[in-house]
């Protein structure tokens, strides 16, 4: 953990040279250094992976996931949705933090004109991100959750419309219903059983 504060101090000594008005050489060869002792302490990783977050209070980490009940389950004895269950969310979707750039959100949008509609995907199967995949495979109807989700587990480093590459996304969703399970195909059930988890 001191290698990845170290770490972190150099890089807001290179952020900071940039503002202290020193020679164009000078400025680079700190900077450069910076980042160099930086990748080395951290593996090789981008700064921001290599520095784990630390939870805020109320945080609770799944994997690398991070999450906040924002609202308890309806009914906390209530079951989970299985693999392949089709629920329906609300969501919203922030770039930066929560409250930052608002980027998407089933609960509409005067521009561009969205009507409010609840997203509906089967769990567990590779029909969303990892993050969504992973929180709501453990939520139970009317549970509301702020997720913090890494890029690892989103998008990667490519990114896609206007999200860019290696962004962490903050997500509030809140699961609204569990549809009854589907009957599956032997073909289906052969997939499921060939295929893990996201």
């Amino acid at each position: 953990m001191a290698a990845s504060r170290l770490a972190v101090l150099l890089l807001l000594a290179a952020c900071c040279c940039s503002a202290v008005r020193l020679p164009g050489a000078s400025r680079r060869a700190v900077c450069q250094g910076a980042a160099a002792t930086t990748a080395l302490l951290g593996g090789g990783r981008s700064v921001l992976a290599a520095v784990e977050r630390e939870l805020r209070q109320g945080e609770l980490r799944q994997g690398e996931l991070i999450y906040t009940v924002v609202t308890p389950p309806t009914d906390p004895t209530s079951s989970v949705p299985e693999r392949g269950q089709k629920v329906a969310v609300d969501y919203s979707l922030w770039l930066v933090d929560f409250g930052g750039k608002l980027v998407d959100s089933s609960k509409g949008s005067a521009f561009p004109p969205k009507l409010p509609s609840p997203f509906v995907f089967s769990v567990g199967v590779g029909a969303v991100i990892p993050g969504w995949d992973k929180a709501v495979r453990t939520m139970r109807a009317g549970e509301k959750r702020r997720l913090v989700v890494p890029s690892t587990l989103a998008y990667g480093d490519k990114g896609i419309g206007p999200i860019p590459g290696g962004a962490t996304l903050y997500f509030e969703v809140e699961l609204l219903e569990l549809r009854s399970m589907p009957k599956w195909s032997e073909k289906q059930q052969d997939w499921l059983d060939t295929h893990p988890e996201p």
